[in-house]
């Protein structure tokens, strides 16, 4: 196998995809591999990102745009630990719990945050937060095989 492509895949089921501050996400991994894989462990993370664009014009007077990433969040629970995973692989129950609303770096609120967001988007410049929950088999020395899902958590 090139690069350890095609080496077996994870499915990563949810009980739900909108989830509320402080709610356990439930779920289920099936794990399927086509060979032996001595791996760390298998883990589940729930991690919050914050996605900033900037938009603008070069030097040249065409349009530009800046795109950053910020973790604000992320936790992980181990489904199960180092061993020897064999095909054909197994399904795996889990529960990660999605953080309280003071967990992550506080928001401006009130007329101050509104203004502060129009004066932002009138500056060409936008901000969101997306959450996942993400499922990988921890491989030293090689690819790791994972999964990630979008959740909304409000």
């Amino acid at each position: 196998m090139v690069f350890g492509f095609f080496e077996g895949g994870i499915t990563l089921t949810l009980n739900k995809t909108n989830f509320a501050f402080g709610e356990t996400a439930e779920g289920k991994l099936s794990l399927k591999l086509k060979k032996d894989k001595n791996a760390r462990e298998l883990r589940v993370r729930i991690t919050a990102v914050k996605k900033t664009t900037q938009y603008g014009t070069n030097a040249r007077g065409g349009a530009s745009r800046s795109d950053q990433e910020q973790v604000l969040f992320q936790n992980a629970v181990t489904v199960d630990g180092e061993k020897l995973y064999s095909p054909p692989g197994a399904d795996y129950d889990f529960k990660i719990q999605v953080p309280q609303k003071s967990a992550l770096p506080p928001e401006l609120g009130g007329n101050l945050g509104t203004a502060l967001k129009a004066v932002q988007f009138l500056g060409g410049r936008s901000s969101q937060i997306k959450w996942y929950i993400e499922a990988t088999l921890d491989i030293p020395g090689g690819r790791d095989i994972g999964k990630k899902v979008q959740i909304s958590v409000q």
